[in-house]
């Protein structure tokens, strides 16, 4: 399991925020780095839930050979449970919600289909395997915000026109599984993961694009709703958006799906 990735994603996503978002006042006091740029800010409330499901099969049996088989499923549930209070802001282009701590997230994980084989008389049998012990529910609220999607551009492309924006979202507590669930558990793969960053594992979280633009923030109206549906679906590879081969060839199932709703309401006037 990737422990290092999303932290460093999310330690990225609040720099951003903490730079976007000046702290609330009473009045309203444009920071000085924001004089001259294009600076948009008010206030929404955003909502969502989802689930990511990852399930995995291992198996190295054969006739007359050590070898064992097991079958894990991690499923990710998550909710903010009502609509909470945001800011967006838009600098230059760039989207970006602080990020909110409220609701659910839980993981349940299930090992099911253990079995082993063996050395046949008149070979001495190897020792057993010990059977893998997964921890069944690791339960925390839910961390969930807005940032800009990485472009790739070199110093001859001209300024993007529009810029995309993604969801990030994972549990504010995140308690690791144990290593003897985790051994032989193949890497899920996202789409895009090395350029854009994005992210799909139940265990880590999630950072996946919203086909949401700064014009589409910029045009939303005190009243209105953004809402976005996104589907998780493949295999281990390219499991976000596209699935392929399994990595090694004793996994002989990879099987990653899930679904992301959110809704962003602007509920009042800001500034710029």
């Amino acid at each position: 399991m990737r422990k290092q990735l999303l932290p460093a994603l999310v330690l990225t996503a609040l720099a951003t925020a903490a730079l976007a978002l000046p702290a609330a006042t009473a009045a309203v006091n444009v920071p000085n780095w924001v004089k001259g740029a294009k600076y948009t800010q008010y206030p929404v409330t955003i909502d969502a839930v989802g689930y990511l499901d990852h399930t995995w099969t291992w198996d190295s049996t054969s006739s007359c050979l050590p070898g064992f088989a097991k079958t894990i499923e991690e499923d990710l549930t998550f909710e903010l449970g009502r609509p909470r209070a945001a800011k967006v802001s838009i600098v230059n282009g760039e989207v970006v919600l602080s990020q909110i701590t409220a609701g659910d997230a839980t993981v349940q994980t299930e090992l099911s289909g253990w079995h082993t084989t063996n050395y046949c008389p008149p070979t001495e049998p190897l020792p057993e395997p010990p059977e893998p012990v997964c921890t069944k529910k690791m339960k925390s609220k839910l961390a969930i915000g807005l940032v800009p999607v990485r472009e790739e551009t070199s110093d001859d492309d001209p300024a993007s026109l529009v810029h995309q924006t993604q969801v990030f979202l994972y549990r504010s507590k995140a308690t690791p599984q144990t290593d003897s669930c985790l051994k032989q558990r193949p890497k899920i793969e996202a789409e895009s993961e090395a350029s854009k960053g994005w992210l799909t594992d139940p265990y880590v979280g999630i950072v996946a694009p919203l086909k949401a633009t700064d014009v589409q923030f910029r045009n939303l109206k005190v009243g209105e709703t953004l809402r976005r549906t996104v589907v998780i679906s493949g295999g281990c590879r390219k499991a976000s958006f596209d699935a392929s081969a399994s990595v090694a060839p004793e996994i002989r199932s990879c099987v990653v799906k899930g679904k992301v709703v959110l809704m962003v309401k602007r509920t009042g006037h800001g500034f710029g």
